[in-house]
């Protein structure tokens, strides 16, 4: 699985939180408040778009370099 597919599904599950369980939550004196719905979707539709890209590249974007022996 890529690393923007890995993203895409945390972003998701993060509105499917917000959805179910609202935006604030409070206990007590203790708030929560989770990321605005807002931002989330534009993070998975920003998501959405790498992972297409790296699907039809075939590869990941990790790049490895290694050094040849010769000292840095």
């Amino acid at each position: 699985m890529s690393t923007a597919q890995q993203r895409l599904d945390g972003v998701r599950a993060q509105i499917d939180e917000v959805l179910k369980k609202g935006q604030r939550m409070r206990k007590g004196d203790r708030e929560l408040q989770r990321a605005e719905l807002a931002s989330l979707r534009m993070l998975e539709a920003e998501y959405v778009k790498q992972a297409a890209r790296e699907a039809a590249s075939g590869r990941s974007r990790i790049v490895r370099l290694t050094h040849g022996g010769k000292g840095i």
